[in-house]
């Protein structure tokens, strides 16, 4: 459990799907998205979805961050993640291209 960097000043376009590394919850169920867009360049949003998997191959939405724009974000913890790693899926919406970071906190609930 701790604080985990998935993207560094990641350049993301609106045709383009992205995805962290995966990371072990360390016996966690929660997380803590923190995202900050530093430049939109074009795009109107972009969202940062949680997923998890037990697997490593097989990933399932755990939590839909959308509409995400230019600053800082946290959005809603997760929580009763039942998984035991988890990823950030992002996903532009627009044209251009946004540059972000985005990191996760895990913790027990």
């Amino acid at each position: 459990m701790g604080y985990s960097q998935m993207f560094s000043r990641l350049a993301v376009v609106n045709t383009g799907t992205y995805y962290s590394q995966t990371i072990g919850v360390g016996g966690g169920n929660a997380a803590q998205l923190d995202v900050v867009c530093f430049n939109l360049g074009g795009l109107t949003s972009f969202s940062c979805d949680v997923e998890g998997t037990n697997d490593g191959q097989n990933f399932t939405s755990i939590t839909t961050n959308a509409g995400l724009v230019l600053g800082y974000a946290a959005p809603s913890k997760s929580t009763g993640i039942g998984f035991s790693m988890i990823r950030l899926k992002v996903t532009g919406t627009g044209t251009g291209t946004a540059i972000i970071s985005a990191g996760v906190n895990t913790s027990h609930q």
